[in-house]
């Protein structure tokens, strides 16, 4: 019988269960929830996870609603949901671990022997390169900044790349990110999975308080994929046109003070436009935040007032690459 950690593939059903992975200092194991809903026939498996940022924790409600609401009677194939991958730090209310002061998304493959975040890395890619057949890989902007409704695939000429470019364009957003290269992100989680030739897609939206907007759009984005996959009827939300952007300029601070914002996620501006300023606790700027490209999509920008650090990541500007209808 089929098993993902502790929770039995039972077709027909839905079953819960546990991956355990390591144990704190006080011997207590850290367990992550794991949520299954196995059709009577048979058809692909998709795996869903949020929180590997612990503060990330919109697509944590969202994975648990989509699980409860799926009609398993409709399934062809295998739903996996891990609401919140990440316990420590989502525990903490931080993107960074509390055990070994890592970011989860930049250590994969991880290591079976390493820190606590390094073997977490290790049994989450090794469940999935034994269990999936796609990924769905769910983010926001965490506590300090808000995100658009948007998808991140991995640019290059593989097949899997090809496929998961296929499936976000079937997930709901008309704007889909082609990440090329590894640009600081080859320890991500997508990263590894893709070289497994599994595809998957990144859902990025919202930030701070988690909407009932944002719910459903990342409810949106996992019935979407579903749907392009026949694993539930019905038609995938396909756009008349999509918005692709390239990589990222990323926008960091360069003095201390609080963050005032002059554009919204999704604005699109023009190089030397301004994106926010930084102002002192005297009411002074004392930083002015410029675009540095030309036709940037704005897909990430810091909260209103926000305290900030030096060298704090602020937005993200990305520059479009095109513009046109579904592959």
């Amino acid at each position: 019988m089929k098993t993902i950690g502790t929770a039995v593939v039972k077709p027909g059903e839905k079953t819960r269960g546990f991956i355990q992975v390591g144990s704190d200092t006080d011997g207590s194991a850290f367990n992550i929830p794991v949520l299954v809903a196995a059709g009577k026939e048979d058809g692909p498996t998709i795996w869903v996870h949020g929180c590997i940022h612990g503060e990330e924790y919109g697509g944590a409600a969202s994975i648990i609603r989509f699980y409860q609401e799926l009609n398993i009677e409709e399934l062809k194939g295998t739903f996996v949901g891990l609401p919140v991958i990440n316990i420590p730090s989502f525990k903490d209310r931080n993107r960074i671990s509390p055990l070994d002061g890592a970011n989860l998304n930049r250590i994969f493959p991880g290591n079976p022997r390493g820190t606590y975040s390094e073997r977490l890395a290790y049994k989450v890619l090794e469940t999935i390169e034994s269990t999936a057949d796609y990924v769905i890989d769910l983010h926001s902007g965490g506590i300090g900044a808000k995100v658009p409704f948007y998808m991140i695939v991995k640019a290059n000429q593989s097949e899997a790349a090809k496929k998961s470019m296929w499936l976000a364009e079937r997930m709901g957003s008309d704007v889909i990110w082609r990440s090329k290269g590894e640009a600081g992100t080859g320890g991500s989680i997508t990263s590894h999975v893709m070289k497994l030739n599994i595809p998957t897609v990144t859902v990025e939206c919202g930030g701070g308080n988690v909407t009932e907007e944002h719910e459903e759009q990342f409810k949106i984005a996992i019935g979407g994929a579903m749907k392009a996959l026949e694993l539930i009827p019905g038609k995938p939300p396909v756009q008349k046109g999509y918005t692709v952007i390239n990589n990222a300029d990323f926008i960091f601070t360069g003095e201390g003070g609080l963050f005032v914002p002059e554009c919204d996620v999704g604005d699109v501006l023009n190089k030397g436009d301004l994106i926010g300023s930084i102002m002192n606790l005297y009411g002074e700027v004392t930083e002015e935040l410029r675009c540095e490209s030309d036709n940037a999509y704005i897909a990430a920008v810091g909260h209103r007032y926000w305290p900030t650090e030096p060298g704090q990541l602020i937005a993200e500007a990305i520059p479009v690459e095109s513009r046109g209808g579904s592959e």
